[in-house]
């Protein structure tokens, strides 16, 4: 099959037309992939009962986006989380030097490395693949599946005790966007009997997030897999069409509707956090989605912060000239012993975000952070900078001039200066 011309810019304009215009499919090409697809689903293997145990966290990382996990991981911690929590990376060359141990020491953290499972890599070409394999790797029976930035704003271990995900043991929360599917999508996965005569009105979902019991949905994880492993050539296309989303974010809901599971679909609309400009008003398309919980369906109570465009890394945050970590280079770099350097954003004049940095100024915008304080929590802006203060000051991330700087921003943006090692504290007045 073929690309055609659908571009992502005529989303609101799409018909069925225009939809089925966009793969230069034939009704043979079709049916090969809904007989294979049937020949997947007949031959899906069934839970393997003793494998896995509890509950627990499981986070993508590696490389650079360890440093972003960092932050991630002390929020999880600092919101009072106890659930155990494994950080995966493909293997230990992503590793920085030192970290594992150091997330070890403050218990129950562990790194794990898809390399022990997977020993070639080849036909994974894209870091989207790698998301449903550390959900079926992990050891957790019951999974909550984080990106390295999408940090929780409130402690989210009750989250399994939510009625939605004791009623259906998967949840789900939506992106911004309606599916651009394929009119063949239904036919191929057994959905209907025939090409789909109306547009879908599908949401599509932001997998940064995601809540799994593996003993309901095994054969689903499955099949996601079958689709993620076979992504990047055929099915990340099928289900985007040129519009955006491309990878695996939209792979789980097919699996799930193919196999006709129950599961559940968060009904709140994600809400945007947004720069301040300085007035406390927002700005801009926004820096982060906020995605609700789905322990109350009538109100929007914010759970996740999922950092879709800033990624709150101290490094990448409060770095002047820094030195790029091995693990966060390519291989070709690393044999030719390349050395990569990057500014922050705080010395970075074209950043979004350098006049908030360099002048003291909140990054979210006053509106909008209202939002997400809630629950009891008193100020979650301040909570992540006191995160990344630790991180940026004390152990493997640290630098001398990264934590200078970031205790600068919190004296004069939240009034706190340091007063022990490693920490912050508001000032006396």
């Amino acid at each position: 099959m073929e690309r055609g011309d659908f571009q992502g810019g005529q989303l609101a304009k799409a018909t069925v037309q225009l939809l089925a215009d966009y793969l230069d499919m034939t009704s043979d090409e079709a049916q090969f992939m809904r007989d294979e697809h049937a020949s997947v689903v007949e031959a899906l293997p069934d839970y393997p009962l003793g494998a896995f145990s509890g509950r627990g966290i499981t986070i993508l990382a590696g490389g650079k986006y360890s440093e972003i996990a960092a932050t991630s991981l002390g929020m999880t911690r600092l919101l009072g989380s106890r659930l155990p929590v494994e950080i995966w990376m493909i293997d230990r060359v992503e590793a920085q030097e030192g970290w594992c141990d150091e997330m070890a020491a403050q218990g129950g953290m562990a790194c794990r490395f898809i390399s022990d499972y997977i020993q070639d890599m080849s036909a994974f070409s894209h870091h989207y693949q790698l998301k449903i394999a550390v959900i079926m790797f992990s050891s957790f029976a019951e999974v909550l599946y984080l990106d390295a930035d999408s940090m929780p704003v409130v402690n989210p271990d009750q989250i399994f005790e939510s009625p939605a995900y004791v009623d259906t043991g998967a949840i789900l929360w939506p992106d911004y966007w309606q599916a651009t599917e394929s009119p063949y999508t239904p036919y191929i996965t057994g959905q209907n009997s025939t090409k789909a005569t109306l547009v879908p009105e599908i949401q599509t979902v932001d997998s940064g997030q995601m809540l799994w019991n593996k003993a309901k949905h095994w054969k689903s994880l499955c099949l996601s897999a079958y689709y993620n492993y076979f992504g990047p050539k055929y099915w990340y296309t099928l289900l985007t069409q040129g519009g955006p989303g491309w990878g695996d974010k939209d792979t789980f809901p097919t699996a799930l509707r193919a196999l006709k599971a129950k599961w559940t679909m968060i009904p709140h609309r994600l809400e945007t956090q947004r720069y301040d400009d300085g007035t406390g008003r927002g700005m801009g398309s926004g820096m982060a989605m906020m995605q609700a919980d789905p322990a109350d369906d009538t109100k929007f109570r914010p759970l996740f912060l999922h950092s879709n465009f800033i990624k709150f890394s101290v490094r990448r945050l409060m770095c002047d000239l820094c030195i790029e970590d091995p693990s966060a280079l390519s291989a070709e770099q690393r044999t030719k012993g390349q050395e990569v350097t990057f500014k922050g954003s705080v010395s970075n004049r074209n950043s979004n975000i350098w006049k908030q940095l360099n002048f003291g100024i909140r990054l979210f915008a006053t509106k909008d952070q209202d939002g997400l304080n809630n629950m009891g929590r008193l100020d979650t802006e301040l909570d992540m900078w006191r995160v990344m203060e630790r991180v940026g000051c004390t152990g493997v991330f640290s630098e001398d001039g990264i934590c200078r700087r970031t205790r600068g921003y919190l004296d004069k943006t939240f009034g706190l200066v340091a007063s022990w090692e490693g920490g912050a504290e508001r000032k006396c007045s």
